[in-house]
């Protein structure tokens, strides 16, 4: 079973660490792994890096996004597709600091989940921390061209 927390960035931060997810993986590693002051200090640097996680908003998005999609269920505020046909199945809990999910079989359930919340929001981090898989759900360079892009319209 593959297990992703997924957490949402502060923009600037994202922007600054594009390329760099590495080590922001590390930080949260080290502090899964810490104990002590070096507990306490990895937390503080990670609450300062992180957005709480917007449920309510995600919730609907979520329905709104798969409500076509086969396989698709919500219970007791937890999402799930279950793809028979494709081997595939995930779940999605949302809490308030991030989102966890689990998925079994092919990619294709968990794909599913991750379009969604790329298409929710730009600035989330998926890290799987028993394999050590991480990355941006959306490219955040194309995020910060089109910031720019847009900022030059303003001056034409």
């Amino acid at each position: 079973m593959r297990e992703y927390h997924i957490y949402k960035i502060r923009e600037d931060v994202a922007l600054d660490y594009y390329g760099m997810e590495t080590k922001l993986f590390q930080l949260f590693q080290e502090n899964r792994e810490a104990k002590g002051r070096l507990k306490e200090a990895t937390e503080k640097q990670i609450q300062y890096i992180i957005q709480q996680v917007n449920k309510v908003e995600i919730q609907d998005h979520l329905n709104k996004y798969l409500r076509e999609t086969e396989g698709y269920i919500m219970r007791d505020n937890k999402h799930y597709i279950m793809s028979p046909k494709r081997n595939s199945q995930a779940g999605l809990c949302i809490y308030k600091m991030h989102i966890k999910l689990f998925s079994e079989g092919s990619q294709d359930s968990e794909a599913c989940f991750f379009e969604a919340l790329r298409n929710y929001d730009g600035t989330f981090i998926a890290m799987d921390f028993s394999r050590e898989q991480y990355g941006w759900l959306k490219p955040l360079k194309s995020l910060e061209i089109a910031e720019l892009s847009e900022s030059n319209k303003a001056f034409k």
